[in-house]
């Protein structure tokens, strides 16, 4: 595509969520300026996705970025805002307030791609792990939301049968939590793709999926897993900062091994293990190598199936079958969330 007058993508950024604006604009010296005459430099050329970074790279050593700022990032953010202005992008449309944007995501590189949503009263915002957790952790307060059902509903009829028609009914900020959820999990689903849905390989929607799931229990009870025990806290616990990147991947032990507890407790006879049986039901894994990946997880299985390119058609045969099932198993999980504290605690 041709990229936009300068002037014209500086004023495209200030119409996006301000925390879009500030990081990109906060890396240059003065700001909106510095930006705009970086920009300018490529401005009426043609670029993909692909070769802009490529096309606007020397440029940067001219750039007047801040001390500490790093040319990698500023390269990266410019080149978004440049091909989002101009047009760029793949929009994926929820309904008419929601909706997002999948931008420059390039295979194999898993790292690539960035994905922007717009939700009733919040403008276009690259959501991170943390701010989408921040963002679940307020919502499902219970002084807040007693009841996430909805929400948990909204979300699983997209998966199972990309059906939108439950985001209208949630108060706006479910709808924006939900939204913040589907464009990262498109975003790391992007990603997953490149290494062919290997399970072991970069699993980071089934991460993301896991922990908002595993929030039913997490918000009632406020207490997490850190470290491999249960302590107090909310769904932020489960963002941080490792030796190979950050997000919510990076306490992926964590959050399976909670997962995995809280299956044994309600597969236990005297408890419900009908809810856990209903779901490995719908999920017949056969695969050696996929089951060790989810053995003693029932959410983490049920999210690995589906995402599997096999299983597909087996679910879309009865997506409500499995959106009751899972929904029926989180409301469990929330109503017994006290008991589960005790077991986990009992059992570490």
């Amino acid at each position: 595509m041709t990229i936009s007058n300068a002037d014209e993508v500086g004023a495209a950024v200030n119409q996006f969520d301000s925390k879009v604006s500030n990081k990109v604009f906060g890396m240059f010296e003065n700001g909106q300026a510095d930006f705009q005459t970086l920009l300018s430099n490529i401005q009426g050329k043609s670029f993909s996705p692909e070769n802009i970074r490529a096309g606007l790279r020397p440029f940067m050593a001219k750039a007047n970025l801040k001390p500490g700022a790093s040319p990698a990032i500023a390269l990266d953010s410019s080149a978004d805002m440049a091909l989002l202005a101009s047009g760029s992008g793949t929009l994926v449309k929820i309904n008419t307030a929601s909706y997002f944007y999948n931008v420059g995501y390039q295979k194999p590189i898993v790292q690539s791609g960035r994905s922007y949503g717009v939700a009733p009263g919040r403008s276009l915002l690259d959501a991170s792990d943390k701010d989408y957790l921040t963002e679940l952790a307020h919502y499902m307060d219970p002084g807040t939301t007693p009841d996430a059902g909805p929400m948990y509903t909204a979300m699983l009829k997209v998966l199972t049968n990309c059906d939108t028609s439950a985001f209208a009914i949630l108060p706006t900020g479910g709808q924006v939590v939900a939204t913040d959820f589907l464009t990262i999990y498109t975003a790391e689903l992007n990603r997953h793709v490149m290494v062919n849905l290997d399970p072991k390989q970069h699993p980071w929607e089934i991460d993301l999926a896991e922990v908002t799931f595993l929030n039913s229990y997490g918000a009632p009870s406020g207490m997490v897993m850190q470290k491999g025990a249960l302590v107090p806290g909310t769904a932020t616990a489960y963002y941080a900062v490792g030796t190979k990147g950050s997000g919510i991947g990076e306490t992926r032990a964590d959050f399976v091994k909670l997962a995995t507890r809280i299956t044994q407790y309600e597969q236990d006879p005297n408890h419900h293990p009908e809810l856990v049986n209903a779901l490995v039901k719908l999920t017949p894994i056969l695969d050696k190598k996929i089951l060790s990946t989810v053995r003693g997880d029932v959410l983490r299985r049920a999210l690995v199936y589906l995402n599997r390119p096999e299983f597909q058609s087996d679910v879309q045969k009865h997506p409500d079958d499995f959106r009751n099932a899972m929904v029926a198993f989180l409301k469990q999980i929330n109503a017994d969330n006290a008991q589960i504290t005790q077991y986990v605690q009992s059992n570490p």
